[in-house]
């Protein structure tokens, strides 16, 4: 039998027991949480999922259950196909510096321009208000035509130029 898979996104005004409203209504209907990532944005709660049903689900009716919960906005898709899980050597990368409109831009058009996939990205503004500090964590795999670690020391030097500092760790990933 083949699965369906749907996306869905939810954004609220934070406050106790949203996970479990929304997996709740998920349980409810039948879907399974396959893959997920939320977060706090500054007293907002947002999340994303990629559920999957063994039978198709009545995505507007979904969405009614979703709209019954207080504040939250809730958007779903279904997905046609899913992408081919790939396996490539994985780095996290922290940058952190005064807080200035361009920052991510630099860096992420950096790896861009490399082919370096950014899987996750996480900034945050930490600090008194008077000094920001600007931090960036992302989750980068790299292609395998990228044989060495040069673009380590690329990404150094566009980071002195912009006044950050920047840490590359390589990580470990599991196939199942």
């Amino acid at each position: 039998m083949q699965k369906n898979y749907y996306a869905l996104t939810f954004f609220s005004e934070d406050k106790p027991g949203i996970v479990a409203q929304v997996s709740k209504i998920l349980f409810e209907h039948g879907l399974n949480i396959e893959d997920s990532s939320s977060t706090l944005l500054r007293g907002f709660f947002s999340m994303i999922l990629l559920v999957s049903s063994d039978k198709e689900v009545d995505i507007e009716n979904l969405s009614e259950e979703f709209t019954k919960l207080s504040g939250l906005k809730a958007n779903i898709k279904k997905i046609e196909k899913l992408a081919k899980k790939k396996f490539e050597e994985t780095y996290i990368v922290s940058v952190y510096g005064g807080d200035k409109p361009g920052l991510v831009y630099t860096i992420s058009n950096a790896f861009a321009n490399k082919g370096i996939n950014i899987i996750d990205l996480q900034t945050k503004v930490a600090g008194k208000e008077e000094k920001p500090v600007y931090i960036m964590v992302f989750e980068v795999t790299i292609p395998d035509n990228i044989k060495d670690e040069s673009w380590i020391d690329e990404l150094s030097e566009i980071s002195k130029e912009m006044g950050t500092d920047i840490n590359v760790r390589h990580i470990e990933t599991y196939e199942f």
